[in-house]
C-alpha cells in the first residue's frame, strides 16, 4: 500500500465515503460507527503491515540481546525480547537497562510489530523444539544443580576461592567494553568476561563443595545463568572423558 493509497483512505473516511461499499458522498454523520471502525482497523493493519516490511532488526541484534538476557541469568522469550526493544515501562529490574538494543525501537515499532519480526528467529531466541538435546546442547541434561541441595562451603573457604577469582583479574577490561556491557558489570563484576582454565579449575573445586548456584554466582561474580550453564558444561565435558 503506498503512502497516497493511504491518504486516500484517510479522505474518505474524513469526507464521507463508505469504507466497506465504496458509496460516495455519504454525510460522515450517517456513517455507521462499525463502518468507521473497520476502515480504521484496515488501515491500522496496512500501517502495521508497511511498519515491519520496512523495518530490519538484525539477526545478529537479536542474539546480542539475548546472550546479555542468558548472561543476567534470564531465559529469553520472545516477549522478553520484545519488551527490551521497545522499553516496555514494565520492565522492573533496572539491570535490563544495560542491554545494548534497550529502548531501541520505541517510537519506531509497535510491540506487534517487534514480536512478528521476532517470529522469524523463534529457534534463535527460545532454543530449538526438540524432545531431546543436541550433541553441542547435551550439557543442559545435567542435573547437578536440581537433583538435591548440599552445601558444605564453609565461609573461610568461600572466602580463599573468592579471593583467588579476583586474583585472576579481567581479560576485557569494564573501560574497554561497550556501554551497556561496562553497566552489566555494575551489578554482576565478571559479566561477559570469557571463562579460562584457571576460572574453570576454580569452579570445579567449588561445585565439589556446594550446588548452591546463587552462592556461586556471589564467589566468581557472575549471574546465577552462567555458573549453571558453565558448571553443567564441565560436568558433561568429564563425564564423556570418563565413558
Amino acid at each position: 500500500m503506498t503512502i497516497s493509497e493511504l491518504i486516500s483512505l484517510l479522505r474518505t473516511l474524513h469526507g464521507g465515503t463508505n469504507p466497506l461499499t465504496g458509496e460516495i458522498n455519504v454525510p460522515a454523520s450517517c456513517l455507521r460507527e462499525a463502518d468507521v471502525s473497520a476502515g480504521i482497523d484496515y488501515l491500522i493493519r496496512k500501517l502495521e503491515e508497511r511498519e515491519t516490511a520496512a523495518a530490519t532488526i538484525s539477526e545478529a541484534e537479536i542474539k546480542a540481546c539475548c546472550e546479555s538476557l542468558r548472561e543476567l541469568g534470564y531465559t529469553p522469550t520472545m516477549n522478553q525480547v520484545a519488551k527490551v526493544f521497545i522499553g516496555s515501562r514494565s520492565i522492573a529490574d533496572p539491570r535490563l537497562r544495560a542491554v545494548a538494543s534497550y529502548k531501541k525501537y520505541r517510537g519506531l515499532l509497535t510491540r506487534r510489530a517487534i514480536r512478528d519480526l521476532l517470529g522469524r528467529y523463534e529457534e534463535l531466541i527460545q532454543g530449538p523444539r526438540q524432545l531431546g538435546a543436541s550433541r553441542d546442547e547435551a550439557w543442559r541434561t545435567v542435573d547437578f544443580f536440581d537433583a538435591g541441595d548440599f552445601d558444605k562451603l564453609s565461609d573461610s573457604k568461600a572466602t580463599e576461592l573468592y579471593r583467588e577469582v579476583e586474583q585472576l583479574g579481567l581479560r576485557k577490561v569494564t573501560e574497554n567494553l561497550p556501554e551497556y556491557m561496562a553497566r552489566a558489570r555494575a551489578h554482576v563484576p565478571r559479566a561477559f568476561e570469557p571463562w579460562t582454565r584457571e576460572e574453570k579449575a576454580l569452579l570445579i573445586e567449588a561445585m565439589c563443595y556446594t550446588n548452591d548456584s546463587e552462592k556461586l554466582a556471589g564467589i566468581f561474580g557472575r549471574s546465577k545463568s552462567a555458573i549453571r550453564q558453565e558448571g553443567k558444561r564441565l560436568i558433561w565435558n568429564s563425564q564423556q572423558k570418563v565413558a
